[in-house]
């Protein structure tokens, strides 16, 4: 199978070697690199202008994550589509593994490997917790209160992601997709969906996919090290404003209204709980947010009636097989850590 591997640069120049060293040394015999830099000011598409068997494409402008990433995709002819980002670093037969478990069945779009949070002293090794190597990312899970999070994320590899398992979704961070399948799903000739710009733009993939029936999978023999910037870090007014209204509306363009009033005080009490946070921490970030999910929601009720002209699939069994119950300790822990009190603590720990 021929795979077209995409790495979306911003100012990543720090990261692209390791990334691009990576995918250099896979053992899949039939690998593009495509490096897709969105106008970055850093030097990066110079750093990855020096690894003469990359593709560069240099935009003059950010396209954003989900514009870069259709660049790549129009690079890809046939086969397999892997999207990378550039603090991920591969084991060097991830590639392979991926497109191994791909090749069992024709109806799997997608394929996540498992990936481990990338230590902060050695980036060459993974953080450990609890004399285990530290999880990342096992791909997506979804949830009642449509919440989305990284499956095992924080958890310690203990042996409960050592076997192979159908699952939601896939983290943008690193995964391979079927091509047939991501212009099955595309919306107005868009597989990412470039409204969203970053952010969620993998989730609404996830759910497009489930729509149209494909399967997910998750396979635990494609390794690798995810570094996770600004994990304990308050993000810029920038990311919280993508991030808070890119829910509200991958929700609104893939759900459904019956399945969502039924599971109603569960989404309340979260939009609520996001709401107070994004207030408190970042009020501008939130009044924008709020007038972009106000301003695009129509163009979005548009993308949803053309999803569900063509699904196959009802977002109700959808709903009742895939989002499960909500751990809030795990997810209040989460936004603890990027906190002002939690980024001190974790400084002086």
């Amino acid at each position: 199978m021929k795979v077209t591997a995409c790495v979306v640069s911003y100012n990543t120049a720090e990261h692209l070697p390791g990334a691009l060293e990576g995918l250099l040394a896979q053992t899949h015999p039939d690998l593009h690199i495509v490096v897709v830099d969105n106008d970055s000011h850093d030097g990066s598409a110079d750093v990855a202008r020096r690894y003469g068997d990359v593709e560069v494409i240099a935009n003059r402008t950010n396209n954003g994550f989900a514009g870069g990433a259709n660049q790549g995709i129009a690079k890809a002819t046939d086969g397999a589509f892997f999207v990378l980002n550039p603090d991920v670093r591969l084991a060097p037969d991830h590639i392979a593994n991926a497109v191994a478990a791909m090749e069992a069945d024709d109806r799997i779009a997608a394929v996540q490997g498992r990936l481990w949070r990338m230590s902060e002293a050695d980036h060459s090794q993974p953080a450990m917790i609890d004399g285990h190597r530290m999880i990342d990312t096992t791909g997506h899970t979804a949830h009642t209160n449509r919440v989305f999070r990284n499956r095992g994320g924080g958890e310690p590899d203990d042996g409960r992601y050592d076997e192979p398992a159908d699952i939601f979704g896939i983290s943008g961070c690193a995964g391979l997709y079927r091509l047939d399948a991501l212009h099955d799903v595309a919306v107005d000739g868009e597989v990412y969906d470039e409204d969203l710009f970053a952010f969620f733009e993998d989730v609404d993939l996830d759910w497009r996919l489930k729509a149209r029936g494909w399967r997910t999978r998750y396979t635990p023999d494609a390794t690798g090290l995810h570094e996770r910037g600004g994990q304990f870090a308050r993000r810029s007014r920038f990311v919280e404003r993508l991030s808070y209204r890119n829910w509200f509306l991958v929700v609104l363009k893939n759900d459904d209204p019956v399945s969502l009033l039924r599971q109603g005080h569960l989404f309340a009490a979260t939009t609520w709980l996001r709401t107070v946070d994004i207030a408190v921490t970042v009020p501008s970030a939130f009044a924008l947010a709020v007038a972009d999910d106000v301003r695009m929601a129509p163009a979005f009720l548009r993308k949803r009636a053309a999803i569900d002209a063509r699904r196959t699939v009802d977002n109700g069994d959808i709903v009742a097989e895939w989002f499960g119950d909500f751990d809030y300790r795990a997810w209040f822990a989460e936004r603890f850590g990027r906190s002002t009190l939690g980024r001190r603590l974790h400084t002086t720990s």
